[in-house]
């Protein structure tokens, strides 16, 4: 698959209210489609509220954006003296790849990331949008890669032994990483054409693959990488609250020394129904954002709606949920008659 990122961009603002004073330097990236904007708004938001000592250059790779998400941008520069970037690109070469109805083909904006930035810089940190920072990352500026690929942190334990089964990679079952967060070396990426060799490994290994771009990497880098602690991905969904037998058990994974949540799962802390005290590290990057005036989102697919219905249930919200099941079904219909 011979592409040039380059030429894939469409629209490239930068916008730049930074005073570039600071000694400390990151570069932060998100891959996102159109339902992961907002989220990427409230995330670049609580990198900003917990390092106010490290001049930030985000970088948005999307292929939607509209003029509400840029003014948002705009005003986030201005309240914290940053920089972001956002690239809009034609993602028809994406579409083609192999997905699934739980991962879409915007998994795989990451690697436009990782190889269009690389020709700027040496490395960048790539967040998911539902990532939500309540720490300090200076660490991250510290790190001295030595030919490593990246520096990433272990998957949950289950998906770590079962993908090196699954794989046939013994080394993958003591260290196999989620692909949320990457402290990518972007020198290495380039001088090693990583990207050529991802898309090699996603078209030989295509039935083999489960978390098809992260599955990827992880062939990639095996061997390669820097393994950070777990309180840089600390991974936790939301639905865990639906089989929690109460709403404090979160404090069980996300401690004080977490740096960084990683609100896995269907529901995100955006979502109206997230309503625990676990969502509150979302909600606190929100109420300090340049979105603070917009409302949390509602369902808009039948799965959301059907997840909705099962937390209204837990919350005993009965007659909300009863609703949600309702607008379940006839979004299901409504599909179903579409195909």
């Amino acid at each position: 698959m011979n592409i040039d990122f380059q030429k894939l961009v469409i629209q490239k603002h930068v916008i730049d209210s930074s005073t570039h004073e600071k000694s400390k330097k990151l570069s932060v990236a998100y891959g996102v489609d159109r339902n992961f904007l907002f989220g990427s708004g409230i995330s670049m938001t609580s990198v900003l509220v917990n390092n106010p000592d490290i001049d930030i250059h985000f970088y948005i790779v999307t292929d939607y954006i509209d003029d509400d998400y840029l003014k948002s941008v705009k005003r986030l520069t201005q309240m914290y003296s940053t920089t972001v970037t956002v690239l809009v690109f034609d993602n028809a070469a994406f579409r083609e790849l192999p997905s699934t109805k739980a991962w879409t083909y915007a998994m795989y904006y990451r690697y436009f990331a990782f190889e269009y930035l690389s020709t700027e810089l040496s490395s960048v940190l790539y967040l998911d949008a539902d990532v939500i920072c309540k720490g300090s990352l200076r660490e991250l500026t510290e790190i001295n890669f030595c030919g490593e690929y990246a520096a990433v942190i272990n998957d949950i334990d289950e998906v770590r032994i079962k993908s090196g089964n699954r794989l046939g990679i013994p080394e993958l079952s003591n260290g196999y990483f989620n692909s949320g967060v990457v402290f990518a070396n972007l020198q290495v990426w380039r001088e090693q054409q990583l990207l050529t060799k991802a898309f090699s490994i996603l078209d030989k290994r295509q039935k083999e693959l489960l978390y098809f771009d992260q599955d990827v990497l992880n062939i990639l880098f095996v061997g390669n990488v820097i393994f950070l602690r777990r309180d840089f991905n600390c991974i936790y969904g939301v639905d865990q609250e639906l089989k929690n037998k109460n709403d404090k058990i979160y404090k069980d994974y996300i401690t004080d020394d977490t740096v960084l949540i990683h609100y896995v799962g269907v529901t995100k802390p955006w979502h109206t129904w997230a309503k625990y005290p676990v969502a509150k590290f979302f909600i606190d990057a929100y109420k300090k954002s340049a979105w603070a005036e917009k409302s949390l989102l509602n369902a808009n697919t039948a799965k959301l709606y059907k997840r909705k219905s099962r937390h209204e249930r837990v919350q005993r919200k009965y007659i909300r949920s009863i609703l949600s099941h309702v607008m379940y079904i006839k979004n299901k219909l409504h599909s179903a008659r579409s195909h």
